[in-house]
């Protein structure tokens, strides 16, 4: 775990997304809660270190990597409103799902068994100030990445943990973004005066860093819109996986799973491209 900030603290090495915690005068608020169930047992372990209570624990989004832990926790989930309609839409077959990505390790799988759900219980749709134990916080929407993408703002410390709006080193997942919406967001990022971003994935950073991002989609973009354009189909749009699978480098043995989540992205652009050029 790494402190960037006075009371501010990130660990990066848990599997799937970032974690955060912000301490304050009278406890712990969190953000995100790790992948994998044993994960999300020392996490705990680790804030219950610093702090007496929690007082929230706020998800960037409603992906696994963000939310498989929050049972965990003593606390009200924060999230925005449309993270909450997507979490309590999902159903057993959502743990299922999540074990199979660890087929080959039945260790971990096992350990989803344990897992229920917990949705958010305080939700918001456009920003929401927090002034506890002298911190004042600011949950964010983003969008862009999902439509229920938010952040969290330190405005003294100028920090902003960004969620998925921001990886680094690895290909942007757009199965369910809104592509210009998210370029838009890393634009405005830029132009904010940040000391340091942690990103949804990757090592903390700073607005240099959404530029590679911006660089990716708007490359997918233009590819996809080319075959589109073109006449060809969803299904023969596919071409791109190729032309993307080496833009970011990834773990041996991870290739299946980069090319699913590059089809996802031309999938979800492909059909952005029908609204703005039509049906044809």
């Amino acid at each position: 775990m790494e402190e960037i900030a006075p009371g501010v603290y990130v660990k990066t090495d848990y599997e799937g997304a970032n974690v955060g915690c912000i301490l304050t005068d009278i406890g712990a608020i969190v953000i995100d809660t790790p992948l994998i169930p044993a994960d999300g047992k020392a996490w705990v372990a680790e804030v219950a270190k610093m702090a007496d209570r929690v007082l929230y624990v706020f998800n960037t989004d409603h992906h696994r990597a963000h939310i498989m832990g929050n049972q965990y926790f003593d606390a009200p989930i924060i999230a925005h409103e449309e993270a909450w309609r997507e979490i309590s839409s999902y159903k057993d077959t959502f743990i299922e799902r999540t074990k199979s990505i660890f087929k080959k390790q039945p260790e971990i799988a096992a350990q989803f068994d344990e897992i229920k759900l917990k949705k958010p219980e305080i939700t918001f749709t456009g920003r929401l100030y927090v002034k506890k134990g002298g911190r004042e916080i600011e949950f964010v929407h983003l969008g862009g990445h999902t439509p229920a993408t938010s952040g969290v703002w330190l405005p003294d410390e100028r920090i902003l943990f960004a969620g998925d709006v921001v990886v680094v080193g690895e290909h942007p997942s757009l199965g369910q973004s809104v592509s210009k919406q998210w370029l838009e967001v890393l634009t405005r990022l830029r132009k904010t005066s940040l000391n340091s971003i942690v990103p949804g994935h990757g090592p903390l950073c700073n607005v240099e860093a959404t530029e590679p991002v911006s660089e990716y989609i708007r490359t997918m973009r233009a590819k996809v819109r080319s075959q589109y354009r073109s006449g060809r189909t969803k299904s023969e749009s596919a071409v791109v996986i190729n032309q993307m699978i080496d833009y970011f480098p990834y773990r041996p043995g991870d290739k299946s799973f980069v090319e699913k989540r590059i089809r996802a992205g031309i999938s979800r652009i492909y059909d952005e491209m029908k609204v703005i050029y039509g049906e044809g």
